[in-house]
This record gives structure tokens, C-alpha cells and sequence, in this order.
């Protein structure tokens, strides 16, 4: 075999195994198919493209709305929505362009922000939580932003602001640059093995997005959770950064953990969540916890 077809070969397996990596559970969780659940799932027309969703748990309880990242689909959350069910009336979707849902014409962060808000319209739900993990993460910071009265609590894993070397590791972005060129390689020579058109469309999509200005958080009314690896995609400084920027805000990294900690440590990944969740906001500071120990008030 050719070497640079050697090369390309393994590039491409590589990309893979990472693309969807957030869609292969450990256990076989997915026993009610989510993601293919005809029993559950609805396609709607939102913003000009037909948008798939399914419902899971009691409708009421309170709503929260699961967002899958870049290459993902619903499947790739099954081991949140199975964890999440019992408590709360989970809404989780495919994103544009993903899955099952349409909109190859127009793809872009703000607009997948406002699917979300066409599909909890559709639910007849004033305000949802929201749990979005890396571009979910961006979405959600997004619907915080633009839907203020619509989000209740955010929890945003591992998202970014700006593409590029601001925000994303410097291998991570080599990696990106070898698979954009060979889609299109493969677009060039017609290949059919996969879908090289709708995957040109989602790595230009974080080529080019998301365009989040800092002072932007500062309109976030909500309370979030801003969760992160000790090891991920995402710079540190970049994270801290959005913490540092949001005013009701909390921090979770997560130790020995990856940017696939929505998988591989699901159990802790869930649990954090639902902690912040499920209990009143609240960011005591070192400072008045030693003024109270020391018997000194401000």
C-alpha cells in the first residue's frame, strides 16, 4: 500500500475513534434505543430545518435540555438521559445537521441556540435547565446569553469562546487541519464511504466559531457550572476565563479526567451536575469562611 494512503488511512481511523468517541458507551446503556426511539422522538420544523428531539421522564418535572457536541448526536448523551430521567423531563435533540435533523443550508451557533428554543416552545416549557457538553457547551452559554428568561441553570462542559489557538490546544488543531484535508481529498475524488459533505460542515463550523465576546457573559443572569478536564482540548486559562467572567458562576475540573469525561467519567460527571442542579446556588468565598472561623465580621 501507497504510504501516504498509509498515512491517511490512520489519520482517518484516528479522527474517528476521537469524533465519536462521546457516542460509544462503556456499558450497553442504550436499551431504550435513545436516539431512535420512535416512541419518543419528534421531528419539528424550527428555523427553516426539521429538527429531531425526544422526551424522556415525567413532563412534570422540571425540564432540562441535554446538548450534544460537534460530531455527536443524541446517542451520544445516553448515559446522561439515562441518569437524568428519573428526576427531571429530559429534552434532548440532534443538533442541526446531526443525527436526524436537517439544516445543511444555514449552520451556525446562534441558530442552533434558537432550534432549542423552538423545540421547548414546542414543549409548551417557559424555562429549562440546561446541560451542554463542549459545543452543547457553547450552545448553552448562548442560550444564557440571547434567552435569558428561558434558562433556569446552565451547566456548560468544557466550551469555548473564539476558535483557534486562544482557546484550543495546539495538537488538537494540527489534528483538525490533517482531517480537513482529507475530506477534502475525499470530497475531490467522490468518495461514498462517508458523508464527507456534512462532516466539511461541522469541522469548518469550529474552524471558524464560535465569536463570543468575554464582556458577553456578563449578561448571563443564571446560575452556571462551568465544567473541565485537567487534561482536555480546551486551554485551562481559556476556561478560567469564562468562569472568571460569568457573575453567578461555579468551577468543576475534573481530576485525571479528559474532554471525554461526559463518557468515560460519567459517574462523577453526572453527579456534579445534579449537584449543582438540584441545590440553591450559592459561592461562599475562603475569605468569609476564615473571618467566621476567626470570630471577625466585615
Amino acid at each position: 500500500m501507497n504510504l501516504k494512503i498509509e498515512k491517511k488511512s490512520f489519520l482517518l481511523l484516528i479522527i474517528i475513534m476521537i469524533q465519536f468517541s462521546c457516542s460509544e458507551n462503556k456499558t450497553n446503556i442504550n436499551d431504550f434505543h435513545y436516539g431512535k426511539n420512535s416512541l419518543s422522538g419528534q421531528l419539528i420544523e424550527v428555523n427553516g430545518a426539521d429538527i429531531y428531539f425526544e422526551t424522556y421522564g415525567k413532563k412534570e418535572n422540571k425540564a432540562l435540555v441535554l446538548i450534544h457536541g460537534n460530531g455527536g448526536s443524541i446517542e451520544a448523551m445516553s448515559l446522561q438521559i439515562d441518569y437524568f430521567k428519573d428526576w427531571y423531563y429530559v429534552i434532548v435533540a440532534d443538533n442541526r445537521t446531526h443525527g436526524k435533523s436537517g439544516g445543511i443550508d444555514s449552520v451556525n451557533y446562534n441558530i442552533m441556540a434558537s432550534d432549542y428554543i423552538g423545540v421547548i416552545d414546542k414543549l409548551d416549557i417557559d424555562s429549562a435547565c440546561v446541560l451542554g457538553h463542549s459545543d452543547g457547551g457553547i450552545v448553552g452559554l448562548l442560550l444564557a446569553i440571547n434567552y435569558p428568561s428561558r434558562i433556569c441553570k446552565l451547566v456548560a462542559a468544557v466550551p469555548n469562546l473564539v476558535p483557534g489557538d486562544e482557546s484550543i490546544e495546539p495538537w488538537e488543531l494540527e489534528l483538525s487541519k490533517g482531517y480537513r484535508e482529507l475530506i477534502d481529498s475525499m470530497i475531490l475524488i467522490n468518495d461514498q464511504s462517508r458523508n464527507w459533505q456534512i462532516e466539511k460542515i461541522h469541522m469548518d463550523l469550529m474552524r471558524c466559531e464560535p465569536n463570543i465576546e468575554l464582556s458577553e457573559l456578563t449578561k448571563i443572569q443564571c446560575p452556571v457550572l462551568i465544567m473541565t478536564s485537567d487534561n482536555d482540548i480546551i486551554k485551562p486559562r481559556h476556561i478560567l476565563q469564562i468562569y472568571e467572567h460569568i457573575p453567578k458562576a461555579q468551577l468543576f475540573v475534573m481530576p485525571g479526567a479528559t474532554h471525554f469525561m461526559i463518557r468515560d467519567e460519567h459517574e462523577l460527571y453526572n453527579m456534579m451536575a445534579n449537584r449543582f442542579l438540584s441545590n440553591p446556588f450559592s459561592r461562599p468565598t475562603s475569605k468569609n469562611v476564615l473571618m467566621e472561623l476567626i470570630g471577625f465580621e466585615e
